[in-house]
This record gives structure tokens, sequence and C-alpha cells, in this order.
């Protein structure tokens, strides 16, 4: 008898590991994404390396730096020529899942 209950328990056990995953995926799947606008600010001698200074603004300030966490969507560059070197706006999107 004590061998039955033990089976049955273990089995119950697998059972409850096997559909854990299940679970936290379709709760992941139905997690609602919060998006707000971040600003950033970079200058460098090239355009792409001032695009690249304002994107990297955004990341630091939103804690997506050095690893990106969050989704980045409708990225937004305004670029100038300032003397010797490039000025980039940026507006880039960031959106969390909660």
């Amino acid at each position: 008898m004590k061998t039955k209950l033990a089976a049955l328990m273990l089995g119950l056990g697998a059972v409850g590991l096997m559909l854990s995953p299940v679970t936290s995926f379709t709760s992941q799947a139905e997690a609602k994404t919060v998006c707000k606008t971040k600003r950033g600010k970079g200058w460098a001698w090239t355009e792409g390396m001032a695009r690249f200074q304002a994107w990297e603004i955004v990341a630091q300030l939103s804690g997506n730096w050095p690893f990106q966490v969050d989704t980045f969507k409708n990225e937004r560059y305004k670029c100038k020529k300032d003397g010797s070197v490039y000025t980039c706006l940026s507006w880039i999107d960031v959106c969390k899942s909660t």
C-alpha cells in the first residue's frame, strides 16, 4: 500500500512539473506591454556615431545598457551638422512587458 501511495505522489509531482512551464508561458503571452517614449542626444565626428550615442543614452536611461531587456520601437532621429561634428536627437518608444 505504501508503494502505491508513493508511486501516486511521484506521478502527481511529475505531472505538476510538466504543467508548470505551460502555465507560466500562457501568463507571459497574456502579459501587458507598456510603451513610453524616451529621448536622447548624442554628438560625434560622424552622423552614424552620433545616432548611436543618441540611441545609447536612451538605452542607459531606460535600464537597457549593456544588455537590452526591453523592446525598442519606432526609433526616430533628427541629425544636423554642427560645425565639425554631428548632433543627433532621438525619440525611441521603449516597451516593457508587465
